[in-house]
Formats: C-alpha cells, structure tokens, sequence
C-alpha cells in the first residue's frame, strides 16, 4: 500500500490503461508482505524540526512535505497495483514501512484493499481538511489511519516464506541516480543502493540475503523493525514505483515478462543449478575476529570451515578469497594456516566485494551464477547480491548444513579433484601468456598442445563425460543435461557414436575436456552433443578439432557436418566459436539454429593444436565402417 493520502493532484480510483506495464505480473506471485509506505524524513526530529528545518514545507495537516506532491497514484504505469506510485524526493525525503505489524496478502486482497482505501480517502481527507479549520490541532486524519492499520492487520493473517523483494522504478531523470534500501529489526540488518538508470530499472533481491525475519508478528503497538527507501546523498529525484515488495512466486515460478514498453529492464539472474567456486571472507568468516585488530600470530581457522574447504577441494569445487584487508598481512596467516594453496585469483584489498569477485570469476572464466560467496556481514552479502543477482550468498552461520543443498551435490571423479591443480597450471599459462600478448598465436603455438581423442569405455571416462553435460554452461551446444541412465543407454546405442577429448601440453594435462556424439542420417552427419570445458576456452582446440572431423567426415563421403544449436542465455561463446571455425547458419529453430559445415573448408589457426593420430584413425575407421552399413 502506498500513503497516497496527501497527493495534491486529484486522487482517482478508476482504473486506466497503463501504457508502461510492469515486466512482472501480479498472476505470478502467489503472496506478498503487505508493507505500507509512507512519507518520512531522514533528518526527522518532530515537531521541533517544523519551526527550525529549513527545509520544512507545509503539508495540508501541518506535517512536513518530503515530496513535492505527495505520492501520488500515476494511471500511466501499473505493477502491483492499476498505478505507479509516483514521487518527486525532496532533499532528505525517504519512504518508509514498518516490518513486524503485518503479514502475508495475496495481489488479489492488496488491489481490492487499495481500490477502496482511495474511495474512502476521496471522501475523508476533504472532511479532515474542513474539521481540521475547526479543530487544528485535533488529528481527524490519524482516526482513519488507525482504522486503516486494524483492517490491515485483520486482512494479513497468511504467513509465508518470501523469495525476493523486487525494486522496480522508472526514472523520469536525464541521468542516473541510486537508490539506498536499508533494513532495521533490532539494529541494522541490510543496507544496499542500486543504481537507477533513465528509463526502467528492475532489481530483485533474494530475501535470504537481507537478514531479516518477516515470520513473527509485533504483539505490541511498536513493530519489530522498518524498511526504508531514500536517495543516495540526499539527492532530488522524480521516480515512479511499480513495484516495492517481499514477494513469494506462485509454484516454482519467477518468470520475468518482456516488458511492453521499449525501455530495458535490468537483468534478472538465477543460481546455476550447482556451485563451480565458493568465495570466502576472511575476518569473522575463515577466522574469528578482525586481523587487524588482534596479534596475527594469535589467529585460527575455525575448525568447521577447514572442514569444509578441505571437502570442497576433494569435490573438485574452487576456492577464492574476497576481503576487504592489507593483502600481505593476510596472505602470511593464510600461509601458517596451511590453506593458501586452496585459494585461486585471491582478491584481497579495500574495493567493493562485488568488483573483487567479477575479478575471480573473470579470471576463472566461468559464470557469476555458479560462484558462493561467504561473509558474515549482511551489508557486504547485500552489496554482492545487488551487483550480481545470479550469484548465491550464504552467511557464515549456514556452514554447518552447507555442504548438504543439492547445489553442492556434484559429481565426484578422479578428474574433479584435480580440478584446482589443473586451474593452478592455467594461472601459469596466462602469465606466460602476458609475455607474448602481441602474438597470442605464436604463444599458443610455443604451448605444443595436443588433443587425444577417444571412446568412452572405463567408467572414469563416462563420469567425466557425463559431468561435463551436465555442468557445462557456456561451451555447450545442445545443453541437453542427461541422466545417468540416459546417457548409459546413449553409450549403448549402437546407431550414436561418442568421442572423448583430452588435452595436455607443456605446462602440464587438462584431463578430459570435452564430449561429443553423432549419428547419421541418410547422407548426413549430424552432431547433437558437443560439450567443451571452459578451462580450454580460447586455445584453438576446437578449431583443430574441427578441422580434424572435417577430413575424416569428407573420407567417409559426407559433404556436410550438420549441429543443431540449442540457444541459452549462456552458450553464445560457443555460438561464436562455431561460426568461427566455419559454421553457417541454414535454419532458424525458434529455440536455437540448425548450423552447417562444409567439409572441404578448413577452420583458421587449426594448426597450433595437434591432434594425436591414432585416436583419430580409430574414429576413421569407425565411421567409414557405419558409412559401408549404410
């Protein structure tokens, strides 16, 4: 609900035809938490402050004017409700909602609750206006806010588990300005600001990060805590809300529509369905206390995280460091720990935690979406949250049950638990690489890379197969995440034939890097899986690979490689890869494209990466026999 009681322009309680519609339906949010926000200051000091602040503005019933006009409901936009909430911030208006008063309603019950709350307004607020002239001091309106709070409380009895609060604000501006959201129940609990570019903004932060209990109800008259919403410096802004809530999503869904209007939404991310990397803090977090504070010599690691990165490390899931610290002092405790060597691409300086983590993520050349972070203070864990919504956020007191989400039930192979070794060698490779970054060809070639290719047929080549189907996000063509049983029975079918790639050159071996399966159709080769790790991301190898299949495709009599890419909101690197190497598109899907290679191309810079010979023989051998078959 939104406190459109003092708007100067004339209230309405019709519904219009909004021309700039929410990218979020009310029809797919089962409940929300009825919050009701109103006109505060963030320098309030009543009633002092009316006589003294220069800042004071009369409002109708003598209270101060924070908004040039109120809150007003504009028919224009619609959200939640049939309007946006527009507001014009002066210098230190804020709006604010209490936590702890009410509960869960669902957008059906806050629509119809709303319609009539500005019917009554439409007749009480001139009445207040004109007793007011009788009685100034006598607080008419404040009788109907009190009936208003009862039929609010009476209305929310529906408890519920929230997952999001969703900030969704057009800014009317030329230019861009951020939002501060904070949360105080018993002390601070979060705080955060978004930036609000012109246009549409849309953010979505999960509840769990925000620290804040919305389960239990205030018995007493006070409420358990607030939310508020103000600009950054104490800037003016003219912004319209559409959406400004705890929601919880109808079934499993949070499904964003395409905005109607031409402006963007801000992107939304999800979790990837397992974690690659977990991201630690350091003070309160790996150790108690902050090092700065206490005699290096005297710090410990808490028993239960060495615990735990000692198992993620056997799991083959990365380790890396964000920490707002002096890097050396640090590093030398990480070092008499005996834990440095888990950490890769290690941020640790005084910039923001979100910048430091895109840093690792960027450098382990993987997604946000599949990182944990750990910290103990919800500002930082909010802080990353709202710069990188995909990424997952646990506070330090979730290590004991952490390693039992499914997020962290991965595939455990011999591959896997060198995985961190094989991440170490590539540090290796990229700085040598930085000597030669004005012939990153020539480097690759100084690599002497080579490529074994081979069926999988002992079950360490099928788990690690089947772990690169099923993890594999940006390199990835038909993003198919097969079942153990499914991809044995694919294993099995005589008319599919499957190829391991494994990789090593003179820093060291990559393992099994990539999968593939084929089958043959009348005259074609169609290639349905093609899956590769992220690690060889950039080296050629695919178009060595490439260029091999096409000389034992063009052997077996095909003219043309045919691929089915399936597009997702990841797996355009490898898009851009295959069109490299000389794929074309020859049909649009809907969902993705049908791509064809012509087998009497040869792929650019196939020639730094070599392929070894008797793999590629056996393969030869395998397919001109199917061809005979056929």
């Amino acid at each position: 609900m939104w406190e459109t009681d003092w708007a100067e322009k004339t209230q309405c309680f019709a519904y219009g035809n909004p021309k700039y519609v929410s990218s979020l339906a009310p029809a797919a949010v089962d409940s929300i938490y009825l919050l009701h926000w109103e006109e505060h200051c963030v320098e309030c000091a009543v009633p002092q402050c009316y006589r003294i602040c220069p800042l004071y503005s009369e409002r109708r019933d003598g209270a101060c004017k924070r908004f040039e006009n109120g809150i007003f409901p504009n028919l224009n936009y619609s959200g939640l409700y049939s309007f946006g909430a527009e507001i014009r911030f002066r210098r230190w208006g804020k709006i604010e909602s209490s936590i702890g008063f009410y509960g869960a309603v669902t957008p059906r019950q806050m629509h119809i609750c709303d319609f009539f709350d500005r019917i009554l307004l439409s007749f009480v607020r001139p009445a207040s206006s004109l007793l007011r002239r009788m009685t100034p001091s006598y607080p008419w309106m404040s009788h109907y806010g009190g009936f208003r709070h009862r039929v609010f409380k009476a209305m929310s009895h529906r408890k519920g588990v929230f997952d999001e609060f969703v900030v969704e604000v057009w800014n009317l501006q030329s230019e861009s300005v951020r939002l501060v959201i904070e949360c105080v129940q018993n002390g601070p609990k979060f705080r955060t600001s978004v930036l609000l570019k012109p246009g549409k903004n849309l953010y979505r932060i999960p509840v769990e990060s925000m620290n804040i209990d919305l389960q239990s109800r205030s018995r007493g008259k006070q409420p358990s805590g607030f939310i508020r919403v103000y600009m950054e410096h104490d800037a003016e802004a003219h912004l319209i809300f559409t959406w400004l809530d705890f929601v919880r999503y109808a079934g499993n869904s949070k499904e964003i529509q395409k905005p109607a209007s031409t402006q963007p939404a801000a992107p939304s991310a999800r979790p990837a369905e397992k974690v690659k990397c977990v991201i630690w803090d350091l003070d309160n977090t790996i150790w108690d206390g902050i090092l700065g504070e206490q005699n290096p010599e005297e710090v410990s690691i808490r028993p239960l995280v060495k615990e735990t990165m000692l198992a993620l490390d056997s799991m083959g899931i990365l380790q890396s460091i964000a920490s707002k610290n002096d890097h050396d002092d640090a590093w030398r405790v990480l070092e008499r720990l005996g834990i440095s060597h888990l950490f890769l691409y290690p941020q640790i300086n005084w910039q923001p935690k979100s910048g430091n983590i895109q840093a690792i993520v960027k450098a382990l050349n993987i997604g946000d979406d599949a990182c944990a972070f750990v910290d103990d203070s919800p500002f930082e864990r909010a802080e990353v949250s709202s710069e990188m919504p995909g990424i997952r956020v646990y506070a330090e007191t979730a290590l004991a049950g952490l390693l039992s989400r499914p997020e962290f039930h991965v595939a455990v192979t011999g591959e896997s638990k060198q995985r961190r070794l094989l991440y170490e060698a590539e540090a290796k490779r990229k700085q040598l690489g930085e000597a030669h970054a004005n012939d990153y060809e020539a480097f690759l070639g100084s690599c002497n890379m080579v490529a074994r290719l081979f069926s999988p047929t002992t079950p360490a080549h099928v788990e690690r197969s089947l772990e690169l189907l099923q993890r594999t996000n940006q390199l990835n063509l038909s993003a198919y995440r097969y079942e153990r049983e499914e991809f044995q029975k694919l294993l099995r079918d005589k008319g599919a034939l499957c190829l391991c790639t494994a990789c090593g050159d003179r820093f060291g071996d990559y393992g099994i890097v990539g999968f593939a399966s084929f089958t043959r159709s009348n005259d074609q080769l169609i290639l349905w899986d093609f899956v590769m790790s992220c690690r060889i991301a950039q080296k050629k190898v695919e178009n060595a690979w490439f260029n091999w299949l096409v000389g034992v495709a063009r052997s077996a009599g095909y003219p043309k490689i045919h691929a089915r890419y399936v597009k997702t909101a990841r797996n355009h690197v490898l898009l851009d890869a295959l069109h490299e190497v000389g794929f074309t598109d020859a049909e649009d899907q809907g969902d993705g494209l049908l791509l064809e290679l012509d087998c009497h191309g040869t792929p650019p810079m196939s020639a730094l990466v070599s392929i070894n010979a008797d793999a590629a023989n056996s393969f030869n051998t395998q397919l001109m026999d199917r061809s005979r078959a056929d």
